[in-house]
């Protein structure tokens, strides 16, 4: 109940900075430029981010697969859309990791350190996909075509430092020999109390070492298979880029074209927040203005500015918010999200 009524302030909160956010901008002026769009671009735009979440589920079902576990490509994505909703609904860190992982540790062929392992190296990917594009981005924007950004150098940079970290943080927890090292150096209580009721023995295993060894048996299996890691790591590309498309789409249809590499940063630098916030349900009214603001900085006017934002969180936010509500009332989420949420 508690957690029911903290989910439910948040989201007030997010809807009571959104609308304060539309009341700044003048709502009557951006619903009259937002009503200039055009349907059959914004459609597209749509499609795009649509095709970029599938693409995102496939991704990690391929890895699932090279590891032998018995899921099928609806499965994934099914999963994967109910732990967005989640997430969503009660920002988690690393929720989407943790909920999917939950999710296929029992499927045929699966156990916890093949669930762990799949869900870290994907978001590996997604982090080193991330720094990649934005540093591409940037060096197009400021060194080929001698423009500037709209945001600080030193914040484009520590992003970029964050995705790599993060990405070697990721590998270390992946890492066999460091894990038991972490484990055997750990405190007797905190093995006892913590690590080893991951796997106790009537799950039939042998606490958290057990895991250590399927992580690694896990990870030497993905190793052996560089195309299929090749191929999961540019499906998560495109996906992570489908919101830039989509933005630039969203500019296009309204007749305010914007440089795509420049939407890359600036996107990018949104997503960063978003990947902080674990407050706001979908980061309402945070990210809305902080997408117009870096747009009014490129040279375009306000109104115009709030709609794009407007329409650009349409497609990348309310619409798969319903998608992925409605794959997960199909799905049966609350049964199965039931013990894990307690």
């Amino acid at each position: 109940m508690l957690r029911g009524r903290r989910g439910l302030l948040l989201t007030s909160l997010g809807l009571v900075l959104f609308v304060a956010y539309l009341i700044y901008t003048d709502p009557f002026e951006v619903l009259m430029e937002a009503g200039r769009f055009d349907a059959a671009v914004f459609a597209l735009s749509v499609l795009v981010n649509y095709v970029g979440l599938v693409s995102f589920s496939l991704s990690w079902f391929i890895l699932l697969r090279v590891l032998g576990v018995g899921i099928s490509a609806w499965g994934s994505i099914q999963a994967t859309l109910v732990s967005f909703f989640v997430v969503w609904m009660v920002p988690i860190p690393v929720g989407t990791e943790i909920i999917r992982a939950y999710l296929v540790k029992d499927e045929e062929g699966s156990d916890l350190g093949k669930a762990i392992a799949s869900v870290v190296v994907h978001k590996s990917f997604y982090n080193i996909a991330f720094g990649a594009l934005i540093a591409f981005a940037a060096f197009t924007v400021t060194v080929v075509r001698r423009g500037s950004i709209p945001v600080r150098g030193d914040m484009v940079l520590f992003v970029i430092v964050f995705a790599a970290g993060s990405s070697v943080l990721f590998a270390a927890i992946l890492n066999r020999r460091l894990l038991r090292a972490l484990y055997e150096r750990s405190p007797g209580w905190l093995r006892t109390r913590l690590l080893d009721r991951i796997y106790p023995p009537e799950m039939g295993g042998e606490g958290f070492p057990t895991v250590i060894e399927e992580i690694g048996a896990a990870v030497g299996v993905l190793r052996s298979r560089i195309g299929c890691d090749l191929l999961s790591f540019l499906m998560v590309a495109f996906h992570w880029s489908t919101g830039s498309i989509t933005a630039y789409l969203v500019a296009d249809s309204l007749g305010s074209p914007i440089d795509f590499w420049l939407i890359v940063v600036i996107y990018a630098v949104v997503e960063f927040i978003q990947q902080l916030n674990i407050l706001i349900p979908g980061g309402l009214g945070i990210i809305d203005a902080g997408l117009t603001g870096a747009f009014v900085l490129v040279g375009v006017p306000l109104s115009t500015a709030s709609a794009i934002s407007l329409l650009t969180r349409m497609a990348t936010y309310w619409l798969e918010v319903v998608l992925a509500a409605a794959v997960s009332v199909q799905y049966g989420y609350r049964e199965s999200l039931r013990d894990f949420l307690r």
